[in-house]
């Protein structure tokens, strides 16, 4: 028998979602009440269980999907793209070690790892780059030797990195939203700003910049902003950087005298407050479960209505 913990619904803004609970989770529901009522090419997920065994580690889900453009139904067991469920705050892990960065649109890490899609790790030693020692970032298109930083455009870097550190941190922090690490800001009547993770900031929330004279565009320095438009690594804002002059990494022979970080954190709501989201909740409130989003996981894709339950097994 189960007891009903809590139950809710949220419309998915196409990024990784938080749920906390009230006490621990024995099994864990999430309906996609959009994506049942359609037919996609591809294919869309639409009923998502987990339940609290061995046989689901984390990103685990028992999957029901429709198929191409029909209605019909299929269920798969996955090991990737589903729920993690966060009794406890996670250990520190151990470090590994790359072999390159390479200085491209997006930038490709040469490591063996045991990582999966949507971690966050925090690089570091990043011989060639210093720029980037000590940003996080997540991480995607893993494999067993690599994976991709896709919030992260390194073509306008003078040189690859030759060698590289990182270690997997825990994705959510003590504080939600947190400050994030700017990669790029375009110059545009509407700013399009670049993070180095995926995000959980969300249409109408008011953000503060903190960019360093090194990284160029000065002009956004100590701003606030209000975001117009969300996707998984950057935010639009309602400033005009059309003539700002250009944000720009600065060398890595500068580091470490100019070893100052572009970073945007959260600022709050002006005109209405939502305690589930902005401006501040907390990251650490245990238990909790983390649902990532996509076509294919709980969290669905932007405009998805989400419809959610927690149960307890009765002893």
């Amino acid at each position: 028998m189960f007891t009903l913990l809590m139950q809710d619904s949220f419309t998915s803004e196409g990024i990784d979602k938080q749920i906390d609970l009230p006490g621990s989770a024995d099994y864990f529901t999430a309906r996609n009440l959009t994506q049942e009522a359609t037919t996609h090419t591809p294919g869309r997920g639409i009923k998502f269980e987990w339940f609290n065994s061995s046989s689901f580690p984390p990103a685990s889900q028992l999957r029901t999907f429709k198929t191409d453009a029909t209605d019909v139904l299929n269920a798969t067991q996955d090991t990737s793209g589903g729920f993690t469920y966060y009794a406890s705050a996670p250990a520190v892990e151990a470090e590994v070690v790359g072999t390159a960065i390479t200085n491209a649109s997006p930038a490709v890490v040469a490591m063996v790892n045991t990582y999966s899609e949507g971690d966050v790790v925090r690089l570091y030693g990043t011989t060639g780059m210093h720029q980037i020692a000590g940003m996080e970032f997540t991480i995607s298109s893993v494999s067993g030797t690599g994976f991709t930083l896709l919030g992260l455009d390194a073509s306008g870097f003078a040189a690859a990195a030759t060698a590289v550190k990182a270690r997997r941190v825990p994705k959510l922090k003590p504080v939600e939203p947190s400050a994030l690490f700017v990669t790029a800001i375009s110059q545009a009547s509407e700013a399009v700003i670049t993070l180095s993770k995926a995000h959980s900031f969300v249409v109408g929330q008011t953000i503060h910049f903190s960019i360093p004279s090194s990284f160029g565009m000065a002009e956004m320095d100590q701003k606030s902003a209000t975001v117009t438009a969300v996707t998984a690594y950057s935010i639009t804002v309602d400033v005009d950087s059309s003539a700002f002059s250009a944000f720009a990494f600065p060398l890595s022979t500068g580091v470490p005298v100019v070893r100052l970080f572009a970073t945007v954190a959260p600022e709050g709501q002006r005109n209405s407050y939502n305690i589930n989201e902005v401006p501040y909740r907390s990251g650490s409130f245990l238990p909790y479960m983390h649902l990532p989003a996509g076509q294919q996981s709980p969290a669905g894709s932007a405009g998805d209505i989400i419809f959610w339950q927690a149960w307890k097994k009765e002893n």
